[in-house]
């Protein structure tokens, strides 16, 4: 059986009732069981009086000394916990305040229940494949996936994509995205791509709004390098990462994605 959990970080998704009552109740939790409760300063901030029921505030580089990571919310807010700590190796598990919860594995009601055999070592871990785009020089590695998305409302971009130097084609589209398994679920569902289990070693290749009637997502392995090109004549491209923009693509710019070096770890109970 793992290791008893001692040093719990805490985030949530906002500052309401429900979460707010949640963190006075894992107070009582965490003097009952002799935990060490932490939170960042911005979770201090947001909850200033149930930071005042024995939470240590902690610096962000500090919650990779953590021994997990407690999430009150939904899948966003575990998806941030995940890629705050990449690398780490600390778990994140949710507690679903959310509305779908698809990354959350204790429920808003029983969690108070569930989670002693939880921090006693009753518990799994899943290490979830992550994706990184470099352009520029700069990489950034997220836990969901990258999206490439039209900047102009009312131009279609033009995107030239090949897998490991072959190139396989030209599409116009609104935009392409490149998911992890647990990204899967996000903007790629809601573009018809496949669903993938979370352990799965794969990423899935798709287009927003593709121009076509033969295109159908690509499942990728993971050591496959994929480029996508700009080749519209003036529209521009928005890089996401985990949906935060972290640069564009004029024409002729290029980016590269493969699976990134750095993992994140999802906590389950066993």
């Amino acid at each position: 059986m793992p290791e008893p959990l001692r040093r719990i970080a805490v985030a949530t998704h906002l500052a309401d009732a429900p979460t707010s009552a949640a963190l006075a109740d894992l107070a009582r939790v965490g003097a009952a069981h002799g935990l060490d409760l932490l939170m960042t300063a911005d979770e201090a901030a947001k909850h200033p009086r149930e930071a005042a029921l024995g939470y240590a505030t902690v610096a962000d580089d500090e919650l990779a000394a953590a021994d997990l990571a407690l999430v009150f919310g939904g899948d966003g807010t575990v998806l941030r916990s995940l890629g705050r700590l990449l690398g780490t190796g600390v778990p994140t598990l949710g507690v679903n305040f959310g509305h779908v919860g698809f990354l959350a594995s204790l429920s808003p009601d029983d969690w108070q229940a569930d989670l002693p055999p939880i921090l006693a070592g009753d518990y799994a871990t899943v290490d979830l494949l992550t994706v990184a785009a470099e352009i520029n020089g700069d990489r950034h590695c997220g836990v969901n996936d990258v999206v490439l998305s039209r900047v102009a409302p009312r131009h279609v971009l033009h995107l030239e994509y090949e897998v490991s130097g072959v190139t396989i084609g030209r599409m116009l589209c609104d935009g392409l995205i490149v998911a992890t398994p647990s990204g899967s679920t996000a903007y790629n569902l809601s573009c018809d791509g496949p669903i993938v289990v979370w352990d799965a070693s794969v990423l899935v290749l798709n287009f927003i709004a593709p121009h076509s009637l033969a295109f159908r997502p690509l499942v990728l392995r993971p050591d496959l390098a994929i480029t996508a090109r700009n080749v519209s004549y003036a529209q521009e491209a928005e890089i996401m990462v985990d949906g935060a923009s972290v640069g564009r693509m004029r024409g002729g710019d290029e980016v590269h994605i493969r699976a990134g070096d750095r993992g994140a770890r999802l906590m389950l109970r066993s």
